[in-house]
């Protein structure tokens, strides 16, 4: 049965553009909107793209982007996936990710935050692009979500990037700027929006294009700008994003901050074709083929310096139980925390606030009942101050077992990460025979998979 496309009326589309022209006609901009874009892939920097489960092209804005081709399969349908290698995501929120410059090198030692972090694509680009260095100067990431009931999902992609870069908390934005004012270099803001840009796969509906549902975001998005100024250190970064194309949610908000002086435009080279105001970028659907979305940049600059208070860094505490028969020790030292049940380990270069703040982050084991086992999360590390000690390399038909939640078998014994070609996929627990599979069941996958 095919899918109707919905129509959206011109009159609501042109009021919600205000004064930002349309490239091209209004007809084929509305005909875009309706248009359900395939999602593309985001792979990691040490990736080659010739490598890829599926051909593909590049995203223009962002190199490590790539649109795979219309007769190519379903990336997410193979172990590359599985593993880590790339994240698969819309092609306009890459966007906001190439306005903060995650493709470069640029955010390496940075200490970032983003501020609405589910379900965690750009957040998790964020924690690999400040991760390329060694473990002591290597930056760090907090992931802050308000909504509890999206701290899972959030979770769960961050450990797919396989790092100890970062901490997820979550707080009103106002309450975290109290608690850490000034203290990112960059801070990320993927404000929730009337969501326009989503119409097209049924996650709005069309009261998205309303002037009340368009004048209720912008006042909410006002209210979380006010305090993310204060997270910024004073010239740091500023990204603003939204998934929306109504002026009064993107270029008036960052005129409304101009205007404030607490900010002012930061251009991004390579972006000017995408440009509608200064430091201000669009995606259009009809231009890029994707959803579409906005991204701003601007640097804070702040009057006076906050008063803060110095954090205190917890008092070590040993863990409940020794992690030493699951992870290899470092000559760095990690900081491990315990939360409920559930063990965390920083990386040695998270600030001191990081325990004081978090309510999930890198976990490297959890309770089950009254027995400790290692964490799915721990199996996936890859840049990280402590990985796994025993792993077992696999072939391609054990993979496909393993990723069908199945036990492998092996002669190993104890708990062991189980790897395809140096890429991580999880834990079994082994007796010398038999590999008992550890895959959450949210992890695998059933069905033919690609290798």
């Amino acid at each position: 049965m095919n899918r109707v496309k919905p129509e959206f009326p011109l009159e609501q589309i042109h009021a919600a553009l205000g004064q930002i022209p349309c490239p091209g006609s209004l007809s084929e901009f509305a005909a875009a909107m309706a248009q359900p874009w395939r999602n593309v892939i985001r792979h990691r920097r040490e990736i080659n793209p010739t490598d890829l489960p599926v051909t593909s092209t590049p995203v223009d804005w962002y190199p490590l982007g790539r649109r795979p081709d219309k007769d190519a399969g379903s990336p997410a349908r193979s172990v590359a996936y599985a593993c880590g290698d790339f994240f698969i995501q819309d092609a306009g929120s890459l966007l906001a990710l190439a306005v903060a410059g995650a493709d470069g090198n640029g955010l390496r030692g940075k200490t970032i935050c983003d501020l609405c972090a589910a379900p965690g694509g750009k957040a998790s680009a964020l924690v690999e692009a400040v991760a390329q260095s060694n473990a002591e100067s290597r930056g760090f990431v907090l992931a802050n979500e308000v909504i509890r009931n999206r701290v899972a999902p959030l979770q769960l992609n961050l450990a797919r990037a396989g790092s100890d870069c970062f901490a997820i908390s979550s707080l009103d934005p106002e309450i975290l700027a109290e608690q850490l004012p000034q203290t990112f270099d960059l801070l990320l803001v993927d404000a929730p929006c009337s969501g326009q840009a989503m119409m097209s796969r049924g996650k709005q509906n069309q009261s998205a294009l309303s002037a009340h549902q368009i004048q209720h975001s912008a006042s909410r998005q006002q209210r979380i700008l006010e305090a993310a100024v204060k997270l910024v250190r004073d010239g740091g970064q500023l990204v603003y994003s939204t998934c929306t194309f109504a002026e009064a949610e993107n270029e008036a908000q960052i005129r409304w901050l101009i205007e404030q002086g607490v900010a002012r435009p930061r251009p991004v080279a390579g972006l000017q074709d995408h440009e509608t105001d200064p430091g201000c970028y669009r995606c259009w659907p009809h231009v890029h083929q994707c959803a579409g979305s906005f991204a701003a940049s601007l640097t804070i600059q702040h009057s006076a310096t906050a008063k803060t208070r110095k954090a205190k860094r917890r008092k070590p505490v040993r863990p409940p139980i020794s992690l030493t028969d699951w992870y290899e020790e470092t000559p760095f030292q990690s900081r491990t925390y315990t939360r409920d049940s559930v063990i965390l380990e920083f990386s040695p270069c998270a600030p001191d606030w990081a325990e004081q703040i978090a309510i999930g982050g890198p976990e490297v084991a959890h309770r089950a009942g009254q027995t400790w086992k290692p964490a799915h999360a721990g199996a996936l590390r890859r840049a990280a101050a402590q990985k796994p000690i025993n792993k077992i390399e696999i072939d391609r038909d054990a993979c496909k077992q393993f990723m069908r939640g199945e036990p492998i078998k092996t002669t190993a014994s104890g708990w062991n990460a189980i790897e395809l070609n140096g890429r991580p996929l999880g834990w079994v627990k082994a007796n010398g025979k038999i590999g008992k599979n550890h895959l959450p069941p949210g992890a695998r996958m059933s069905g033919e998979l690609t290798t």
